[in-house]
């Protein structure tokens, strides 16, 4: 478990920042589908993981 990070008075409550490394090859398609659908990064992230754990709960 990660250490509880203590949150700067100008973060945003309910939320948290985490670093995560991807793959070149994994970045530059997910660059390319963001494109595609006027998107951006953040959001694609969010929607790809609420996506898996909805597949996650139908099991």
């Amino acid at each position: 478990m990660q250490e509880e990070n203590k949150k700067r008075s100008f973060d945003r409550s309910k939320s948290t920042s985490k670093i995560i490394r991807f793959e070149d090859d994994l970045l530059e398609l997910i660059e390319r589908q963001i494109l595609q659908e006027n998107s951006n990064f953040s959001a694609w992230v969010k929607d790809a993981c609420r996506e898996k754990l909805a597949k996650s709960k139908k099991k």
